[in-house]
């Protein structure tokens, strides 16, 4: 989807027009977008399918000049973040969805035969929910999307290294990652 492809010339950190912020530059043509993305989120043909969801969300949050978030929602379509570990830098493979809700140091975790140490991931109660988190969550429920509402509160919440056993924000863990 064309937006989808906006979304991501947006929120790329790589720009072909210099130093130029895109947000002031492009305002007019960004507004633009805006506008279609929230329109696209609404009609049920594109937004019913959660991963296209997802997508339409990832492209307005870049359109809003949500640094990071733009690019690296569609974790919650791979129901996976891998993450190094602030402490030990170990990596960590942050599992919310199919396979369960934990932490791991295998990259195989779905493999059935794996014997890998798994963590059970700390969701946030939507209640402690805040800033970019609530709202991510609030709009997520308002549009009809339960389930990827329950993945923000283990995306914002927090994780237990499977090496060394710090406990670490998800949500600062990826933006150190890919900020």
């Amino acid at each position: 989807m064309p937006l989808y492809l906006a979304g991501s010339i947006v929120a790329s950190r790589d720009q072909p027009y210099g130093d130029d912020d895109p947000q002031v530059t492009y305002a007019s043509e960004i507004s633009d977008l805006t506008h279609l993305t929230e329109e696209a989120l609404q009609d049920p043909g594109l937004a019913d399918v959660p991963t296209n969801y997802v997508d339409l969300l990832g492209a307005l949050l870049s359109f809003q000049g949500v640094e990071i978030w733009g690019e690296q929602l569609d974790g919650l379509n791979n129901e996976e973040y891998e993450v190094p570990c602030p402490s030990c830098s170990a990596e960590n493979f942050i599992a919310f969805g199919e396979y369960g809700f934990f932490s791991t140091t295998d990259s195989m975790y779905m493999e059935p035969s794996t014997t890998a140490r798994q963590v059970p991931l700390r969701p946030q109660t939507p209640a402690a929910l805040d800033g970019l988190a609530q709202t991510l969550y609030s709009r997520a429920l308002a549009d009809g999307q339960p389930d990827i509402a329950r993945k923000f509160t283990y995306v914002f919440g927090n994780a237990q290294c499977a090496e060394c056993d710090a406990v670490f924000s998800v949500e600062k863990a990826i933006v150190a990652q890919w900020g």
